[in-house]
């Protein structure tokens, strides 16, 4: 069970949270588990079940609401909020008065909140009230988003749209309660994954509209050639029979004469009908499957029209998405189709889908059915509406027009960019002239506008900036050249972070080193640059896309990939009043884990690694005691994810006997084989593991261990002739161990210390490490002493010799005898691709940037993975969550985005390391 207290003292409020199994110790002392300022004496405040009881000055009691110890005052706080819509609400009243809309129990606290667009205005009427924690000391005050008040036991927080209430408070029936908050943070919060993305692909098909049928066959024969003849006929026979009457012959005659007349009459009359049918039927028909035809283009069109406006959407829409921590955000990563594409405006594009018109040829005719087919396909084969996109990748861009808009947009471009790269993927670099910088001073928020790889923020306005980041800027892109120049393979590398360069003032870096790049393309290397100018032709001949801002209304997308496109659209702007810091700020706390699961920390301490804080809790005794080294040797290096172990094994069947380390000056590589001894001294006995440290680097390492009881000796440069007396120490040692074996019947270490841990022997025989930092140092100055110690290694596997050498640069170095005698292999950052190759045959190595990440390989990659070795230099704090020491160091974040101390170091912490402190405690044990 636990409870929340909300404690006030001399104007400021303090919310401690207590539990059943954790007393709290109120104090300005470093003892405190809970700093107050000012306290005459020390507060204990301790839960058991539901109530709570302190000891303050000899006298105890139960702590109630209101309980006030000299000038402390404690309440307790409700476990769970109330939300109430405030959308409609311009003015809200708080007091114990009937009919407010947050009647209070027992608060004589009086205040009026009046909306002012977005936010409201606090006006106190009566009594004593602590926005965000502090006492208020002014009758009116504008609260921002989120801000807290507070009194005795009555909590608020007000968004815009929405409060927050916790505490003895009724509400009129007016406001309407919410089951789920528009402002909640995901559960996670602040750290942050991507989620899957969602992908709208539009149709390619190939959508064809036909022309019409054929017309119908005009009846050719007219009425009266159809009806003259056999009106002749019956002209000729009613002649004949006036010249010579001949009875029947002539009524038969007559008779088929006016029959072929009547027929040839209906024939025609038919004929004329059937063709109007048939014309009428082409028309109705054709035009209902233009409407179809219609319906069905629409459709598409829209399909297309939504899958852009989804990818693409308007600042506005950004900024909800931002608000509401939606899934999207960081969605775009360097291999996705999209990466680095940004919506320009709205305007009108081809389909995806291929539209065709299958006119029929005509000499000299019109049809009017074919010219509404062509109208339609002329009609939909664009679609308007459209988000008109840019893309960074394909080369420098260069905006020209009217100046104030042009930051405008180029501003919309970064909030875009910003929201759907990870900072881990794009940088910024913003160059401007000095009198400009506070239209961009909202981007210090965004965490793509601190350089990583340099430590400062990506502002370049005046010589010095200039100088700071330019330098550095030019260092990484060198680099970035060799390593593409050196790459075996013809395939283009992906450097990664991408930086985004937009360069407002060219007058500022005419004359630094950085142009030798800027007037090229540096694309291919991980960079994209944006040039700012009035007019076209002052723009570098390298640029590859050109904008025209031409007014507020209409741009142009001029000319993309080096072709001249002349794509009209309407600019996209800002809304009126719109917070620019409103995008950056969310994003500003988000730690974005680059892995679904867990991400390898940045840095993981030796006790941390053990959840340990104090060596007492390393439990060692019982380490030793439950260990089998003839079992396994396994032990824990550091951490390839949050809580998941990455332990070395070197026993004979698993990643040992032997092994290379590599890493470059500041890799951590000594850290790594410190936190390695260390590790095996917390979890096996001296009778089970010792060690010879051979430390060529002036015996700093060994000094470090030697009240350690598993250390049998140290050979530093600067023992001279003992480094041989030592080896011969050495192969004494072996033949002693092959004298016990031969006594006690086994061939093999595992053996032997199996029947010591039964009692059957009497000798402790321990494995035996022989570790060497820095064995180039060692082979140069002992050539004999290094192939002896390897020699003996390679023979002592069985007897338990086990052998760890360590370089900065394996090349020429390691001998075929060394490498085919070294199973597992631990590469940290190393000098060069080379230098990886040589070690794991990867060049994976080379891209390291992290102290202290490495990667471990086994056999032939039997096991290769990323972890983040322990640190155990870190400082020794056993008593820091008991006695509740903070750091209370101060810092000012100056313009380069780097932070100054403006405060002695206020910790009170020792400076005692882990690795000093474990071998200084287990000497002092019993």
């Amino acid at each position: 069970m636990s409870k929340d207290l909300a404690i006030y003292k001399q104007g400021l409020r303090y919310e401690l949270p207590l539990s059943e199994d954790k007393p709290q110790l109120l104090s300005d002392t470093e003892k405190a588990t809970f700093h107050i300022q000012g306290l005459p004496a020390a507060i204990r405040l301790s839960l058991e079940e539901d109530k709570i009881t302190y000891e303050y000055n000899g006298l105890t009691g139960e702590l109630s609401d209101g309980v006030a110890l000299d000038d402390v005052s404690f309440y307790r706080l409700a476990e769970t909020y109330q939300i109430f819509d405030l959308l409609d609400k311009q003015e809200i009243y708080i007091s114990q008065k009937s009919g407010s809309d947050f009647c209070l129990e027992n608060a004589d606290v009086e205040a009026v909140l009046q909306r002012v667009e977005t936010n409201w205005q606090l006006t106190l009427l009566a009594g004593s009230l602590y926005v965000n924690n502090v006492q208020l000391t002014t009758e009116t005050i504008q609260l921002s988003f989120g801000d807290e008040l507070s009194f005795g036991n009555v909590f608020f927080k007000f968004f815009g749209d929405e409060v927050w209430v916790k505490g003895p408070v009724t509400v009129t029936q007016e406001l309407i309660e919410k089951t789920e908050s528009n402002h909640t943070f995901y559960e996670e919060y602040p750290d942050y994954h991507r989620s899957p993305r969602i992908i709208y692909r539009s149709s390619e098909d190939t959508i064809a509209i036909n022309a019409p049928a054929k017309e119908p066959n005009k009846p050719q024969d007219g009425l009266l050639r159809m009806i003259v003849p056999p009106l002749v006929m019956v002209s000729v026979t009613i002649l004949i029979s006036l010249i010579q009457p001949r009875g029947i012959y002539i009524l038969v005659t007559m008779a088929m004469s006016v029959v072929t007349v009547i027929f040839s009459v209906t024939t025609y009359i038919k004929n004329r009908k059937q063709y109007k049918v048939d014309l009428r039927e082409r028309i109705t028909s054709y035009h209902r499957y233009l409407s179809d035809k219609a319906i069905e283009l629409n459709d598409l069109a829209q399909d297309q029209k939504q899958g852009q406006l989804y990818h693409y959407p308007a600042i506005e829409t950004l900024d909800d998405l931002s608000a509401h921590y939606n899934h999207r955000i960081y969605e775009k990563t360097p291999l996705h189709f999209d990466f680095l594409y940004y919506r320009l405006g709205l305007g009108k594009v081809p389909t995806t889908y291929a539209l065709k018109y299958s006119q029929t040829e005509r000499s000299g005719q019109t049809d009017p059915l074919e010219a509404e087919g062509y109208a339609l396909y002329r009609r939909e084969r664009e679609i308007s509406g459209m988000p008109i996109v840019a893309n960074l990748a394909h080369g420098p861009v260069g905006y020209i027009g009217p100046r104030p808009l042009v930051l405008e947009q180029l501003q919309l471009m970064v909030n875009q960019l910003a929201f759907f790269h990870s900072y881990h993927d794009v940088q910024f670099i913003t160059i401007m002239p000095e009198e400009e910088l506070p239209q961009w001073e909202w981007m210090r928020w965004l965490p793509h506008a601190t350089l990583q790889g340099m430590n400062v923020r990506g502002f370049v306005y005046n010589q010095r900036t200039r100088d700071q980041v330019l330098n550095s800027l030019t260092q990484i892109l060198k680099l970035r050249r060799s390593q593409q120049e050196s790459k075996e393979s013809a395939e283009s590398t992906l450097f990664s972070p991408h930086y985004v360069v937009i360069v407002t003032d060219e007058k500022l870096i005419l004359d630094h080193v950085i142009m030798e790049f800027f007037t090229e393309d540096p694309t291919a290397l991980g960079c994209s640059i944006i040039f700012v100018e009035d007019v076209l032709s002052s723009l570098s001949e390298n640029i590859k896309t050109i904008i025209n801002v031409k007014d507020r209304n209409h741009g142009q997308l001029v000319m993309e990939e080096g072709e001249l496109r002349e794509v009209d659209f309407a600019l996209d702007h800002f809304p009126a009043d719109y917070d620019k810091e409103a995008i950056a700020r969310r994003l500003a706390p988000l730690n974005h884990l680059q892995n679904l699961k867990s991400s390898i920390p940045d840095r993981v301490t030796f006790m941390e690694m053990y959840h340990a804080e104090s060596v007492e809790e390393l439990k060692v005794p019982e380490r030793w005691d439950s260990h089998a080294p003839y079992k396994s040797l396994a032990v824990p290096l550091g951490l390839r994810g949050q809580d998941d172990v990455v332990s070395l094994n070197l026993h004979e069947r698993a990643h040992g006997p032997h092994g290379l380390i590599a890493g470059t000056t500041g890799s951590g590589k000594s850290e790594l084989i410190q936190s390695y001894i260390l590790s095996l001294a917390v979890n096996f006995h001296p009778y089970d593991v010792a060690f010879l440290l051979i430390d060529y680097k002036g015996g700093g390492m060994a000094n470090l261990f030697k009240d350690l009881p598993h250390l049998l000796g140290t050979i530093t440069n600067l023992d001279g002739a003992q480094a041989m007396r030592a080896l011969t120490s050495i192969n004494a040692e072996i033949h002693r161990r092959e004298r016990l074996f031969a006594a006690n019947g086994v061939n093999h270490i595992n053996q032997y210390q199996k029947k010591y841990k039964l009692g059957e022997v009497a000798e402790p025989l321990p494995h035996l490490f022989l570790i060497s930092d820095e064995f180039a140092e060692l082979k140069q100055e002992q050539p004999d002493f290094m192939s002896a110690l390897v020699s003996t290694a390679r023979t002592g596997r069985s007897l338990g010799i086990h052998l760890i050498l360590a370089t900065q640069k394996p090349a020429g170095v390691v001998n075929d005898q060394i490498w085919s005698n070294s199973r597992f292999k631990i590469a940290l950052k190393v000098a060069d691709r080379q230098d990886s190759n040589e070690m794991l045959h990867t060049p994976d190595a080379a891209e390291i940037t992290q102290t202290g990440r490495a990667y471990l390989q086994v056999g032939n990659n039997e096991v290769y993975e990323l972890f983040q070795s322990a640190w155990s230099g870190a400082d020794y704090q056993p008593d820091k969550d008991d006695q509740g020491i903070e750091d209370q160091t101060i810092y000012a974040i100056n313009a380069l985005g780097q932070y100054d101390i403006l405060n002695d170091d206020l910790s009170g912490l020792e400076d005692v390391e882990d690795i000093r402190q474990v071998p200084s405690e287990r000497a002092s044990s019993p």
